[in-house]
């Protein structure tokens, strides 16, 4: 039976297509969601993410049934789906506070949509045990929500979202209430039973590092619009504007000015003089004022200087041990600073606040953005 799940999963056949057309929703006055389109593939694992008010958990709910749009439309298959009641749209849901019932067992509890359904007992019974195995709870069905733990109850939860074999998983937060360890530990296996059953999973979260975990895609919203949409790594690595370069993990971020253009070789001059080179695909002119980001793992700190790479020398005003990395941030010029992360060695040498130090990183390690913003 695995194995054939895990066909279906590659295969992409076991999930819905789900498409937004031109999606708004209004409040009044507020654009909620405004003209959203996104199509999200069959069996793919798309993340809503974005700061609160961003429009993410309105979508979700549309697509869910819990709310109708204001205009637009939300298709499965191809099929339009808008005023179909959340029961008719063949969808799991996954809630931040679980909504168990405490005065059920963990299996009364899967079973109950399924009771819901009108499944026969002894078919209950089965969809139960092998969603308990799914999610690794066997010995658990008779055990009361008060007698597990948060994580154990998240698991139940999904469970019983799954138990009936639905197309679209929706999660809004779901682990927003276990502590970072657990929730690292679920992030893990909530994507090992997406790849196992294959259903199309749309997931709502604002923690950005849960999202870069878990999601085949990223959609970033912003005052109710996406304003990026690409795979973990594109957003990260090649973010389209100063919202999604500091909103996705940390950067540093300067304003300059294009002040040598070489084909694809570019130097910015920052505010106070500073100059870098970056290799960018987009076009620029001289004198233009842009912003840079450099991620803090991108440097090193070095002893020499680095050919052919930017170099520049500083002095740290700032050390913070993370344990696993040392966070150093420097002062370049009179303005201009940089914040380093430097992979934790024993019996290298650890920085010290007020050391001189020279720092690099490849022309291909910065990212030129637009001066305008979403």
């Amino acid at each position: 039976m695995a194995n054939i799940q895990v066909q279906a999963f590659k295969d992409r056949s076991a999930g819905t297509e789900v498409q937004l057309v031109n999606l708004s929703k209004i409040y009044q006055n507020v654009k909620a969601v405004d003209n959203v389109n996104l199509i999200i593939e069959k069996g793919e694992f798309l993340t809503l993410l974005g700061p609160s008010g961003s429009g993410k958990t309105t979508t979700l709910s549309m697509i869910a049934g819990f709310q109708f749009p204001t205009s637009g439309d939300i298709l499965f298959n191809g099929e339009p789906i808008n005023y179909l009641p959340p029961e008719k749209r063949n969808i799991g849901m996954v809630f931040q506070n679980y909504a168990l019932f405490p005065h059920m067992t963990v299996a009364q509890n899967i079973a109950f949509p399924l009771e819901m359904r009108k499944f026969e007992k002894k078919s209950i019974a089965k969809e139960v045990n092998k969603a308990l195995k799914i999610v690794r709870l066997e010995g658990y069905g008779q055990r009361y929500i008060k007698q597990i733990s948060g994580g154990q109850a998240q698991r139940v939860a999904l469970a019983r979202a799954i138990v009936y074999n639905p197309t679209v998983l929706l999660m809004d937060e779901p682990l927003g209430a276990l502590d970072k360890k657990l929730r690292e530990e679920m992030q893990i296996e909530i994507k090992h039973i997406h790849e196992e059953l294959g259903l199309t999973v749309i997931y709502v979260t604002h923690d950005q590092q849960e999202a870069l975990t878990m999601s085949d895609r990223i959609a970033l919203m912003n005052n109710g619009q996406i304003v990026q949409l690409g795979s973990p790594s594109e957003l990260y690595q090649k973010p389209n504007s100063k919202f999604v370069g500091t909103f996705l993990g940390e950067s540093n971020l300067w304003e300059g000015t294009i002040s040598l253009k070489n084909d694809d070789l570019y130097e910015v001059t920052a505010l106070d003089g500073v100059k870098v080179r970056t290799i960018s695909t987009e076009d620029f002119h001289l004198n233009e004022k842009v912003s840079l980001l450099i991620r803090p793992e991108w440097p090193t700190i070095n002893d020499d200087l680095v050919e052919g790479q930017n170099n520049l020398t500083g002095t740290i005003i700032e050390t913070i041990y993370m344990g696993d990395f040392s966070k150093y941030e420097l002062q370049l010029g009179q303005e201009t600073t940089m914040v380093v992360k430097t992979p934790f060695v024993p019996g290298q040498y650890v920085c010290s606040k007020g050391d001189q130090v020279s720092v690099s990183w490849q022309y291909k390690g910065g990212v030129i953005l637009k001066n305008f913003d979403q």
